[in-house]
Order: structure tokens, then C-alpha cells, then sequence
């Protein structure tokens, strides 16, 4: 199964534009992060949502509830033992300066399911800063924390090019391997600055060739595995 981890809901682009996108790739579904307005009941696509931990009981009762989010500038969140006892993991907004959070978060409540998302948000107009470097080593050693390789290409004002990305995903490779990662595209925020086809075409060059098992967990396999997706 092929699953983005990680796209969003606006006005101009709200989810339903994107069920042709991902048959267009051979995806089976996304997972929906944030608040959303007005959203269809029966989105086949959407494989799951994980909303803002501050709505977690307006949603509990939601058939395709399948994890929780906030900001680390705003602090580590209360009720961890609580999400950690119903299974429902955290995804984790972040720049490398909150990674130590990271660790706090994860050794507190070690049966909970963590997930960096965006790659803590470096900066990759330059090698990979050595507060990042460390921060991702530290936070791989726990085997409750996960990454995603997503957000790659937002924001960006130029044409973009694999080669700076490269160092940055092959580091998270090397210390939390294929199964603790997982492709996502942030669309639409993505927008204007690339499409989500370039969003995956970035991802697969920056990983390189890799045999189709490791691809396929990083395309998917984990996410099913993180959000649990399988049946």
C-alpha cells in the first residue's frame, strides 16, 4: 500500500482535488493532517486524519481518526500517557532547535508512537547544520520516534535540484533506516512552488536506488505500520 503521510487541507485546494492526483501515481491514500472546514464525510482517499491535539475528543468517535498533531514552540503537550494508552500517535511540528523536546517527549511516554515531521524543518541552502545532525541522532536511538521526509520542496523561490536535499535524507536513512520513514508531500502548501508529482519525484531521487522493498516501505510501508492502516 502507497500512502502520502502528510498533506493538508486549504480552501483553494481541499482534499477531494487530490483523489486523481494520487491514481494518477499509484497511491492507495493519504493521511490529513490539521483542521478541516467543511470536509466531505466519504473521502475514499483519505486514509486517515490526525488533528490538532487541543480537538482530540471532538474526534475520538471518528471512524478515520488515526493520530494527533501540535507545535513544540508551544511547549511539550499534557495527556502523552493518555494517547499512548488508546494507541493514537503524535505528530510533531518542530524546527532543530526543539529536537531535545524530542527526546523528552519519547522517554516519557516510551510506548508512544512519535513522528518528526519535515525533517524538523532545516534549512537546505547549506550542509546539514551540526544542531540537526546531533538532534536526529539523539531522537533515531529511541524506537518510538519516527521522520518524515516531508515538506522537502516548500517554500522554495528556485527551481530545485536533488543535490542539496541529498545529505539531509541520506543522514536520516542512515540512523533511522526505511522503516522509521516515511514519504510526504505537504500539499498544498507545496503550491506554487512545486506540484505534488515533483513533491514525489524529489523524494525518489534524493533516496537514490534502493531495492523495490525498501521503497515501498518508504512509500507507504511505514506509514500503514505508524498509523495503523492495516485492516
Amino acid at each position: 500500500m502507497r500512502i502520502d503521510s502528510h498533506v493538508l487541507y486549504s480552501q483553494a485546494h481541499p482534499p477531494e482535488h487530490l483523489q486523481a492526483i494520487l491514481a494518477r501515481n499509484r497511491f492507495d491514500g493519504a493521511i490529513l493532517v490539521g483542521q478541516f472546514p467543511d470536509l466531505p464525510a466519504d473521502l475514499p482517499h483519505i486514509a486517515g486524519l490526525v488533528v490538532p491535539i487541543s480537538r482530540l475528543a471532538e474526534y475520538l468517535a471518528h471512524p478515520k481518526l488515526r493520530g494527533v498533531c501540535c507545535s513544540l514552540a508551544d511547549g511539550i503537550p499534557a495527556g502523552l500517557d493518555e494517547l499512548a494508552r488508546r494507541g493514537i500517535p503524535l505528530d510533531l511540528e518542530l524546527e532543530p532547535g526543539h529536537l531535545p523536546l524530542v527526546q523528552r517527549i519519547a522517554e516519557q511516554a516510551p510506548t508512544l508512537r512519535i513522528a518528526i515531521g519535515h525533517l524538523a524543518r532545516p534549512r537546505f541552502d547549506s550542509a546539514p547544520a551540526a544542531e540537526w545532525v546531533r538532534g536526529t541522532e539523539t531522537a533515531a536511538r529511541l524506537p518510538n520516534v519516527f521522520c518524515k521526509v516531508s515538506g522537502l520542496l516548500t517554500g522554495r523561490r528556485t527551481a530545485w535540484t536533488a543535490a542539496p536535499l541529498r545529505p539531509f535524507v541520506e543522514h536520516l536513512l542512515s540512523v533511522f533506516g526505511p522503516s522509521r520513514l516515511m514519504f510526504g508531500s505537504e500539499w498544498p502548501a507545496c503550491l506554487p512552488a512545486a506540484t505534488w508529482k515533483e513533491t514525489l519525484a524529489a523524494f525518489t531521487q534524493v533516496i537514490g536506488a534502493r531495492s523495490i522493498e525498501v521503497r515501498e516501505q518508504l512509500l507507504g510501508g511505514t506509514a500503514v505500520g505508524f498509523y495503523g492502516l492495516g485492516g
